[in-house]
């Protein structure tokens, strides 16, 4: 995990990256609208986006600014160099078809999990998760799963620049219970996310490592009701915790 340090930022970075962000969270937004969400004068908004188009991160359709597909070129640069990837992918794709469900690996980046991949089988359900997402590691099953292996000073470095943001009803928001959870993550080897990122949806998780190193983790998601069924569950359970042997193993070699 990379240490952070917010004492030593640029202005003008800060703004543009937020200004990005805001972009992608608007899913494409006026000058007027986009001033208006970050507290900017539109001016200085205008600016930011003359100078992105220029460089050719944003697009303008009428009044209407976007990111455009040259961040698809970053990220497709950033997957490839990491080897859990194509590593996993095949694996994913195996499990999924064996399980019908949808399969997501997942890794921490800054303290916060990053949806790196997923492979979907024949009666995969919707969830919030997509290539390159970045969410909480608390209320994900495979987050769970790298917090339960970093050690305490990590966890608690993550939390106190992250905290516990509530996304559903059943997600954890104190940080005792959930340090509390994760021993026994720790203890058993897999980890649930009981309806915690989207109501309805549980999955279950289990960690990435080599030589007490965590890489990542892996989990299988599916609708509440149908992990209501005992058998189902210890199905799947055992499905990820393969899923996850396999590709440390492929790791290795």
């Amino acid at each position: 995990m990379s240490e952070f340090n917010t004492s030593r930022t640029v202005k003008t970075a800060d703004t543009v990256f937020e200004i990005v962000t805001a972009l992608q969270e608007l899913d494409g937004s006026t000058i007027t609208e986009l001033a208006d969400y970050l507290g900017l004068a539109k001016s200085t908004v205008h600016t930011y986006l003359a100078t992105l188009e220029q460089k050719e991160y944003v697009v303008k359709d009428g009044k209407t600014y976007d990111l455009s597909l040259k961040f698809l070129d970053h990220g497709t640069y950033s997957k490839q160099k990491n080897k859990l990837t194509s590593v996993a992918h095949p694996i994913l794709k195996r499990t999924a078809e064996e399980t019908g469900e949808v399969v997501w690996l997942i890794v921490e980046e800054h303290g916060r999990a990053v949806y790196l991949d997923r492979a979907k089988g024949d009666r995969a359900v919707q969830t919030n998760g997509r290539r390159g997402l970045r969410t909480s590691l608390h209320f994900v099953a495979a987050g769970k799963c790298i917090l339960a292996n970093l050690d305490e000073e990590e966890v608690h470095q993550i939390l106190d620049r992250h905290g516990l943001p509530e996304q559903t009803d059943n997600t954890i928001t104190e940080r005792r219970t959930l340090l509390n959870e994760l021993q026994e993550v720790r203890d058993q080897g897999y980890a649930y996310n009981a309806g915690e990122e989207v109501k309805g949806v549980h999955a279950v998780g289990a960690p990435i490592k080599q030589d007490g190193t965590v890489y990542g983790g892996v989990s299988i998601a599916g609708p509440s009701a149908r992990f209501q069924d005992e058998d189902y569950d210890q199905k799947m359970r055992k499905a990820i915790v393969e899923t996850a042997n396999t590709i440390e193993l492929n790791l290795e070699y």
